[in-house]
Order: structure tokens, then C-alpha cells, then sequence
């Protein structure tokens, strides 16, 4: 089955390569919008495809990509292996001259390829880059700027070398003023001070940025204040170690500034950011801005009651929710007050609660049953019942629902769940990821359940048994 895919995949290039070198019968490559070379390295390196499918790959005109490179084995031995690199850029060279409306180029690119490509394809719009280091020949960037007027979109996976922060910022500075739209790091790529003062050149047109920070470049978050035109913030902390407002408040004190300024917000995530909570709390209370998704990890709940209070000043069109922390030390009050302004969420479509053994049956109950527009649902609990399901099934869009927290659901329970939904839940996913040993459900009764499921409205059912962390697999089943 594997080689099958692998030979279907292989075709796919081959065709697209083919119209490149006029022998298809028909020009697929001029009306080739998006080329993605990372999954031309992923066939490549394949072993169903080095083993079986490379000869005839690279055979007749295809001959000519046909590039290897000595490697030696730990036995000593020589062999040839393909040059994975070397094939992708030239197969780049040949196809992109024959690719008038490529909008999307992707792959481990060099400086040298993107110079020559810049060129021939007027309409680009999106870079994916593996390495950043692609962009420090600052001939590319004018490469960029000359021919490609459209270029507004970014991908950087990680940045190798020295010196990054500069470079970074001169690549920007370079571009036309006002043109980049997207900017999305998958890593921390080093942009710091620098990358972020020159992003201010793109302020107006800036509308997503996406980008990991360290502990060296957070001190610098708010040099970021020219951006106001932003609709899409997602910051991640990959270091995590940092309270901004304990060790650099006044760079706390901007970053929030920065942050109310910009009013066409409308989606938040700060991942591993420790002062996620307090950055936020003065952008919910801010009028001007309607946020329909927002994402909050590592914080610490206890501490937080401003924020938890805050969320409700976005009601009106808060759609979008997942909240993740530390949840040690919350008191009952604690958990009401975010039960309070949970369940004033009307709009709310998708509420992903990973927060462990801190709601009660009750709360969940209370939450649920005031959110009608609920599709999605994950929720954690100190211990779930039938009396949950209940609630749960009342809802028309449901399509997704986790249980993540301990439950007790019956045979009785769930089939009277699966009886509630009707035409508007068909394709529901229904998650019970730590079902008690004590109340289990037997293979039989869950095959049941999901042949049910599957016929009621075309829904899956995944039941997991609940394991003790601190008792190991073997000794459960010694027992």
C-alpha cells in the first residue's frame, strides 16, 4: 500500500517536471499557483522511493535531475546517495521558468535560487523558507523588492548562523515599505531589536504576525509599537522563564500600550508567555477591541481573577476559547468567578478548557448549558457523570466533544446522550479520554455505543480507560 502512494506521489511531480520540459501534452506548469519543494524532499528521501521508484523517476528527460553524493557508511563502505539539495534547485531552475502565475514558493531554498527565481515569477506573494539564512544576501531581498511586487507573506521554520537579528533587519528594511502582511517564525529565529524596529517599516500593512521570542528578545516586545494595523498576534515564549512585570515593567507598561493600540485585533495567542494574563486583561477591557479568538497557556490562575473578570467585556464576540495554566492553590471563589464569566460568553463556539482537577460537575453543567453555540468542547473535571451528558446532548452544533477529566458515564447515560442529538450534530466526535475503572463499560457495550453513534448521526467514539500515572501497565494487568 505504501509503494502504491509513493508511485501516485512520484507521477505528480514527474508530470508537473514533465510540462517544464514541454513533454506533457498539456502546460500544467502555467497554471501552477503554489510550489511546495518540501514535499518534492519529503518524496525524495523517501525509502519506498530510493529503493523502488527512483530509476524510473529519473528516467528518459529526467535524467539530467539525477544528482548524488558519496557517503560513507560505519562499515567503511562507499555509497551513492541522492542529493536531495542539488535536485530540488534544479528542478526549481527548470520548472519556474515556466511558471507565470506562481503566487507561493516553499522548501530548504538558497540565496542563489531565490535570486534567479525572483524574476520569473512576478505574481509571488508567499515565501516558505526552511532556514532563514536564505535571506542574508541582501541581493535577494532586492531581487524581491525590483520584481515582485505582490510579496507580502513570510515563513521562517529556524535560522542557522550568526548575527541573526541584523541580517533579519536588513531583509525587512529592504522590502518595499508597507507591503508584508504575514510574518510567521515557527521557531526563535534570533529577530530581536533590530527585526523588531524594522518591522515598524511594514506598520500599516502588518495585519498577522506570528513569532517565537527568547529571553533575550522579550525585553525588546515593545519596539513592536509601530505595528498597530495588526488583526493576528501570536507570540510564543520559548524559554517560558520570564514575568515581564517583575523584571522589565516598564516594557510591560508598552506592550500593553502597544497592544490597545492596535483596534482591528481580533485573534490572541501567547503561548508559554508567563505574563499572558496580565498583558491581556487591559486589551479585554479595551472597547475598541472585539476579539473572536483568544489562547492562553502557562499562567497561573490564582493569581488571575482580573483577567478571568475581564473576559466577560468580550461576550459579545468572543467565539474562541482555550485556556491552559497552573491551577494549584484556587479557592471556591476562584473557580466561580470564571464560572461567572464563562457562562456569559454567548458567542462562544469552541471552549477548550485544559485545565486539571479544578471544576466540579456543577460548574461544567452551569458553563454549558448557558452556550448554545457550541461546536467544540473540551472540558476537565474532578469527576463527570450522566448528568453532564445530559446537558451536553442539548446542544444543536455540537460536532466535537473531549472529556478529559475522570468520568463515571453509564451504558444508560451515553445511550440517552446519543438519542438527544439530531441532524445538526451529524459527523460528531465524542472523546472519553479517562473513563473510571470502577464504572467501565465493556468492549461489547462500546462497540454498541459507537455502532449507535455511527447510525444516528455518522459519529466516532473513542473510550479510553483512566490508569493510574503511578501504577505501571504491567502491574495493572499482574493484578
Amino acid at each position: 500500500m505504501r509503494l502504491l502512494v509513493v508511485q501516485k506521489w512520484s507521477i505528480l511531480w514527474k508530470a508537473i517536471i514533465a510540462s517544464a520540459l514541454d513533454a506533457t501534452l498539456f502546460p500544467y506548469c502555467r497554471y501552477i499557483r503554489a510550489l511546495d519543494f518540501r514535499d518534492l524532499e519529503n518524496l525524495l528521501e523517501d525509502d519506498q522511493f530510493t529503493a523502488k521508484v527512483s530509476k524510473h523517476f529519473f528516467g528518459g528527460p529526467m535524467k539530467q535531475f539525477h544528482k548524488t553524493e558519496p557517503v560513507t557508511q560505519h562499515n567503511g563502505r562507499k555509497l551513492e546517495r541522492l542529493n536531495v539539495k542539488s535536485i530540488v534547485n534544479a528542478i526549481g531552475e527548470v520548472v519556474t521558468q515556466h511558471t507565470p502565475t506562481l503566487e507561493m514558493i516553499s522548501g530548504q531554498l538558497s540565496s542563489t535560487a531565490l535570486m534567479q527565481w525572483a524574476p520569473r515569477v512576478p505574481r509571488l506573494q508567499e515565501l516558505e523558507l526552511w532556514d532563514g539564512s536564505t535571506l542574508e544576501d541582501g541581493l535577494v531581498a532586492a531581487s524581491i523588492h525590483e520584481n515582485c511586487p505582490n510579496f507580502n507573506s513570510l515563513m521562517i521554520f529556524l535560522w542557522t548562523g550568526i548575527d541573526k537579528d541584523h541580517k533579519f533587519a536588513q531583509f525587512l528594511s529592504a522590502l518595499r515599505p508597507n507591503t508584508l502582511q504575514k510574518l510567521n517564525t515557527i521557531s526563535d529565529i534570533g529577530a530581536a531589536a533590530e527585526s523588531f524596529l524594522a518591522l515598524s517599516a511594514h506598520g500599516q500593512s502588518l495585519k498577522s504576525l506570528k513569532i517565537c521570542v527568547s529571553d533575550d528578545s522579550l525585553p525588546h516586545l515593545s519596539l513592536l509599537s509601530g505595528c498597530t494595523a495588526l488583526e493576528e498576534v501570536r507570540i510564543e515564549d520559548v524559554h517560558s522563564r520570564t514575568t515581564l512585570e517583575d523584571t522589565q515593567n516598564d516594557v510591560f507598561l508598552e506592550t500593553i500600550n502597544w497592544l490597545r493600540s492596535c483596534e482591528k485585533l481580533y485573534r490572541i495567542r501567547f503561548t508559554g508567555l508567563l505574563s499572558a494574563a496580565t498583558l491581556l486583561t487591559p486589551i479585554l477591557l479595551e472597547q475598541k477591541i472585539q476579539l473572536r479568538s483568544l489562547e492562553i497557556d502557562s499562567y497561573v490562575l490564582k493569581d488571575s481573577r482580573q483577567f478571568h473578570q475581564a473576559l466577560v467585556h468580550q461576550k459579545d464576540s468572543l467565539a474562541y476559547l482555550s485556556l491552559s495554566g497552573d491551577t494549584d492553590g484556587m479557592f471556591r471563589d476562584d473557580v466561580d468567578i470564571l464560572v461567572d464569566s464563562l457562562k456569559e460568553l454567548k458567542q462562544m463556539e469552541t471552549l477548550r478548557l485544559l485545565l486539571q482537577e479544578m471544576f466540579r460537575e456543577e460548574h461544567l453543567i452551569n458553563v454549558v448549558s448557558n452556550l448554545s453555540r457550541l461546536q467544540e468542547l473540551y472540558v476537565s473535571g474532578l469527576e463527570l457523570t450522566d448528568s453532564l451528558l445530559e446537558v451536553v446532548g442539548t446542544l444543536p452544533n455540537l460536532r466535537s466533544v473531549a472529556f478529559a477529566g475522570i468520568s463515571k458515564f453509564t451504558m444508560g447515560g451515553l445511550t440517552g446522550f446519543i438519542h438527544q442529538l439530531g441532524p445538526t450534530n451529524a459527523g460528531i466526535r465524542v472523546m472519553i479520554d479517562m473513563a473510571d475503572p470502577d464504572t467501565l463499560i465493556d468492549d461489547g457495550e462500546v462497540n454498541d455505543l459507537r455502532a449507535l453513534l455511527a447510525e444516528k448521526v455518522g459519529g466516532t467514539l473513542d473510550y479510553t480507560p483512566w490508569r493510574d500515572p503511578n501504577v505501571s501497565e504491567f502491574e495493572g494487568d499482574s493484578d
